[in-house]
């Protein structure tokens, strides 16, 4: 029997040592793997730099996991960087970071395909959950799962914000607006959400308000043309007009932000959109007063506060003005109302008329005879001038001469 023969009778006693040569350090589950990728793919097998790559893990080390994409085309992965380490075997989808020389290794990345998956469930209007990381003079950058994303200044809050500092490390829910996974550009919006909140609350407090409700506000803005108050979750105008019943240039003089008081409910347009306020309607009318103690014919004191063309508007009780027509300025014609009054003067003045229907009130610096009510009114060389200027010359004797004989 040949040798041969007999060596194929008679199994090794080396046996193990001779499998071991042969797989040259490897197991059978790495030889297997490898097999596992047909001809044409470890042919085709491409890597590169800053795009995805699927490979086989070969090897779990302590820190380390190593991917072969295919013939002498390795990669490496922190261990740190998986939540649940793969079983040797397995196919995973990795981030192809850069390509170390030395090693002849790619560095690769879970994060990355962590991130990618998110990005393939982000689309415009989406809601996520974010944290503000930092800020910039642009507006926050924020930290949503495993992406970063932007909200810019102007989204931030239903109002324009100045200070970004207070909003580091606040945890809020943003709407998508923009959302590129090439450029890996995200930018989200915080205040399409406040807006559609603020709708809701609107349409939930206002479907019990109806006009004459009077609720207590806190103010919290003030504008030329009125306060905005909140009265329960949602904000209703009011007015420069409706402050009070005297007439207010600057609201600021009257209201600040954080003062609460009652207010009264005038309208409600738009759905609960527009809510108009009033404060002074809670309180006495000072015309309807007025009217009450002063008929008409009364002697009172007044207070020129502004002064038109066609006459001056005197202030006769808190809250409550009236208009000397020019003709009731001077027994004789006046040009212009500056020849009689000025602004700020104290005068006594009387009712002339009285119009409810329309809420006004005439005065008169002159008697029912139509003589003035005093000299206070314009000093003795201004009335002189004006009763002058529209006064007939005196006739001279030749004038009466010549009516005498026209007259024959």
């Amino acid at each position: 029997m040949s040798d041969d023969t007999s060596r194929g009778d008679k199994p090794s006693e080396n046996l193990d040592d001779e499998i071991e040569a042969a797989l040259g350090g490897h197991s059978v589950l790495e030889i297997a793997g490898r097999e596992l990728l047909a001809p044409t793919q470890r042919k085709e097998a491409e890597v590169k730099t800053g795009n995805f790559a699927e490979g086989l893990v070969t090897v779990v080390g302590r820190e380390d996991l190593f991917v072969e994409f295919g013939p002498r085309l390795q990669g490496v992965v922190p261990c740190a960087q998986f939540s649940q380490l793969p079983e040797p075997g397995e196919r995973i989808k990795v981030f192809v970071e850069s390509f170390d020389g030395k090693e002849s290794l790619y560095v690769c990345s879970v994060k990355r395909t962590a991130q990618a998956a998110e990005w393939g469930g982000l689309e415009v209007g989406s809601i996520i959950a974010a944290e503000v990381k930092a800020h910039n003079a642009g507006g926050l950058e924020l930290q949503a799962g495993v992406l970063t994303a932007f909200l810019p200044v102007s989204h931030i809050e239903l109002e324009r914000v100045e200070e970004l500092e207070p909003y580091i490390g606040r945890r809020f829910d943003v709407e998508v607006m923009e959302v590129d996974p090439e450029k890996r550009r995200l930018v989200v919006s915080r205040r399409g959400l406040l807006n559609r909140d603020r709708d809701q609350r609107r349409a939930d407090v206002t479907s019990a308000l109806v006009p004459g409700s009077v609720l207590q506000g806190e103010v919290t803005r003030v504008e030329p043309y009125g306060a905005f108050v909140d009265i329960g979750g949602v904000e209703g105008l009011l007015h420069v007009s409706e402050i009070a019943w005297k007439r207010v240039e600057d609201p600021n003089e009257h209201v600040k932000v954080g003062d609460r008081f009652d207010v009264q409910i005038q309208k409600i347009e738009e759905g609960g959109k527009r809510i108009s306020l009033s404060k002074r309607a809670l309180t006495d009318d000072p015309w309807d007063l007025f009217v009450r103690d002063h008929p008409r014919g009364s002697l009172v004191p007044g207070k020129v506060t502004r002064i038109q063309t066609y006459g001056a508007f005197v202030e006769i009780a808190e809250g409550v003005e009236g208009l000397a027509h020019v003709s009731q300025l001077s027994p004789v014609r006046v040009n212009s109302p500056k020849d009689i009054v000025r602004l700020g003067q104290e005068l006594s003045v009387r009712v002339h008329e009285i119009d409810t229907e329309r809420r006004r009130i005439g005065l008169s610096l002159l008697t029912d005879r139509g003589d003035l009510l005093t000299d206070d009114v314009a000093d003795d060389d201004t009335i002189r001038d004006v009763l002058n200027r529209d006064r007939p010359a005196e006739p001279t004797l030749g004038d009466l001469l010549k009516r005498a004989l026209e007259g024959k």
